[in-house]
């Protein structure tokens, strides 16, 4: 009997290694070079899965400042001939749009690594070794390292529904995300629709500040226009305690994105991803709604900034429904039957400013034809409280400039039933650029305009 048992317990003991030995001989029935190969042959596919291709958001170094830190997109289509057509439209192509077509391909090596294997005039512009010629000044000869980026990236991640693609450069090791762009997508309209949209987020000199809060922690968001953005506390120092993460703007569907090139933690909460809410006008983290960034409150701008700049009225399409137009109407009205008996009666110009002495004055200027311009000019006081501000008239302390009363009666209703209100003060287009300013009257919503800032050394102040 224990011959038996033991018999049985050796040809179990068998039958175990040789279902082992299968599982292995499965495993390792492929070759590394085929298992490689296969691997490139599946990247292949997700790079070419998407019909138009990709925008690679891509970091040519680590580096904080401009050209070398800043991010780049760069509008790649691989197609399965191994030919890929590459574009963009940044300070590298004189902010023009530049468009080339090479080879490509995934290789092995160490993992499946993406080539671009014949020079391309758009991804290769960050490889050359060459003098960068946006660079000038000592000390600024960049001849053998050019803006000093990769043209072979480490495939990391690219997960099977070909969502996105995650990139790192096999130099530098910086991480550059593709994301699909959808087809029908120009290229070229798509590079200049996301430029436009940062010019109007981030404007160069921005007037106003922007905020970035980090749950309960707010820093100000400053020179974000060439997308290198200063970041220190609001009540913090400029310059000892700013950091500095580049940023790039992409667009999927209707919805812009912002992402920073390093992510952040912040206790449990990793944040790097933004999304546009076009409501609340904000960029708001895609993983914490409390990790947000937003522009500066209108009112509080305004009483700050009339201390040193000057607020003007002027056409175009900056003044809303166009309160010149409502204006010039009103006052041509009110000079037509002097035109009627007077050919010399033009034109009827006019000028608002509101002025750091707390005052909105307007000249109006008739009769521009003959030699010498007859100017009225009407104030009206300007206060602020609570939320609000408050035009109201004030009789000027000169003699109207000599104009009959007749004259400087007519015009000044007018102005009276435009501007001597109470109104809120809020963006004009976004938060984000407080140049412009929607004047509102609290009594009458119909009843705005807006006025544009202006430094007060460009002002012609007569």
């Amino acid at each position: 009997m224990k011959k038996n048992i033991i018999f049985l317990a050796i040809l179990g003991v068998g039958m175990a290694f040789t279902s082992c030995s299968t599982e292995e001989d499965l495993l390792f029935d492929e070759s590394a070079a085929e298992r490689l190969n296969g691997a490139s042959d599946l990247y292949s596919k997700r790079l070419t899965a998407q019909p138009n291709g990709w925008a690679m958001q891509l970091y040519p170094t680590t580096k904080n400042e401009s050209p070398f830190g800043n991010g780049y997109l760069v509008l790649m289509d691989f197609n399965e001939d191994n030919s890929v057509t590459c574009a963009m439209n940044n300070i590298l192509t004189n902010g023009v749009y530049r468009s080339d077509v090479s080879a490509w391909e995934v290789i092995t090596d160490n993992g499946p690594v993406l080539t671009f294997n014949t020079y391309n005039d758009v991804l290769h512009t960050f490889t050359n070794p060459e003098d960068v010629s946006i660079t000038t000044g000592y000390g600024n000869d960049e001849t053998g390292t050019g803006i000093g980026g990769d043209y072979e990236f480490v495939i990391v991640d690219a997960p099977e529904d070909a969502s996105y693609m995650m990139l790192k450069g096999k130099k530098r090791g910086t991480y550059n995300l593709l994301t699909p762009i959808e087809e029908g997508v120009n290229y070229e309209d798509y590079l200049v629709e996301v430029k436009a949209f940062q010019k109007a987020m981030f404007p160069e000199n921005a007037a106003s500040n922007d905020y970035i809060h980090y749950g309960d922690s707010v820093c100000i968001f400053e020179d974000a226009g060439d997308g290198i953005p200063a970041i220190y506390p609001v009540d913090g120092d400029a310059v000892t305690q700013s950091s500095f993460n580049p940023f790039l703007i992409t667009k999927r569907g209707d919805t812009f994105y912002l992402r920073f090139r390093d992510e952040k933690t912040f206790g449990e909460s990793t944040v790097q991803d933004y999304r546009y809410d076009v409501e609340r006008d904000i960029f708001e983290s895609i993983d914490d709604p409390a990790f947000y960034i937003c522009g500066d409150n209108p009112y509080r701008f305004f009483t700050e900034a009339i201390a040193s700049n000057t607020f003007i009225l002027k056409r175009g399409t900056h003044t809303g429904n166009d309160t010149y137009a409502v204006v010039n109407e009103a006052l041509d009205e009110v000079f037509n039957t002097y035109r009627k008996a007077n050919s010399n009666y033009g034109p009827v110009n006019y000028n608002i400013m509101l002025t750091s002495d707390g005052r909105l004055r307007l000249t109006v200027a008739y009769n521009p034809k003959s030699e010498s311009t007859t100017t009225l000019t009407y104030y009206y006081e300007y206060s602020a409280e609570g939320d609000k501000v408050t035009f109201k008239y004030s009789e000027p302390a000169s003699d109207k400039n000599g104009i009959s009363k007749n004259h400087y009666e007519r015009v000044k209703p007018v102005l009276d039933g435009i501007f001597n209100d109470t109104f809120t003060i809020e963006k004009h287009i976004t938060a984000f650029d407080l140049s412009y300013l929607r004047f509102t009257s609290t009594t009458n919503s119909a009843k705005t305009f807006v006025l544009e800032m202006k430094a007060r050394e460009n002002v012609d102040m007569n």
